[in-house]
């Protein structure tokens, strides 16, 4: 039993940061890098089909949290415009992860997870 808490104790199950540098927590000012997740989950909004088709996603209004690991929290919102009914602004949020080394390709990114609802919900 003594082994086995040591090794609990240990950062043997703890993936340690690709980035020494990386920040953690909410960041206050958007990057080359914040730009790229936010593209790919828009893409993964668009492919979850819950949106009108052809639908545009205007501005580059968004939010990010650094989660550690080259993973990324980021929320931000889409104009949607029903038929017959007045427009709603749809917020949504992804998590998503560099996983390759060049963020400016798709491939390198994985989304982890999607989530959205109208303003209000």
């Amino acid at each position: 039993m003594p082994l086995v808490l040591k090794v609990v104790k240990s950062e043997a199950f703890f993936e340690k940061p690709v980035e020494d540098n990386e920040p953690l927590g909410k960041l206050d000012s958007k990057t080359e890098r914040t730009a790229f997740a936010l593209a790919n989950c828009r893409e993964a909004v668009r492919k979850e089909g819950h949106l009108p088709e052809g639908i545009k996603f205007e501005g580059e209004d968004y939010e990010t949290w650094a989660l550690g690991n080259r993973q990324y929290l980021i929320r931000s919102s889409v104009k949607v415009a029903e038929a017959g009914q007045a427009t709603v602004e749809k917020l949504f949020a992804c998590t998503v992860r560099l996983t390759g080394e060049d963020q400016t390709k798709p491939e390198s990114w994985t989304i982890l997870g999607v989530d959205y609802n109208a303003e209000g919900s």
